[in-house]
């Protein structure tokens, strides 16, 4: 048994995906299972809607964020060597 095509808007897609929305937000936004949400994005690259590049684009994390999260990881360590001397 066949389950029905799921119908969805690139138009709308597309302008979640340049906003910014996460994979997570795209499959409970559209009801997507991971599988579903990356036949969608093959989809769209095929039929010349977004590039592969753009698509990976998402995926790379910035410089900034990961001088972020190294800061934090530093506080968090500065914040462990005092609670030593409680000891």
């Amino acid at each position: 048994m066949d389950r029905p095509a799921l119908k969805i808007s690139a138009k709308e897609v597309l302008k979640d995906l340049r906003s910014g929305l996460e994979d997570h937000e795209f499959m409970l936004k559209y009801n997507l299972t991971y599988r579903q949400l990356q036949s969608l994005f093959r989809k769209l690259i095929k039929a010349g809607y977004v590039s592969p590049l753009e698509l990976a684009q998402r995926l790379c994390v910035t410089q900034s964020q990961v001088t972020d999260v190294m800061g934090l990881v530093t506080k968090s360590i500065l914040e462990l060597d005092d609670g030593e001397d409680d000891l």
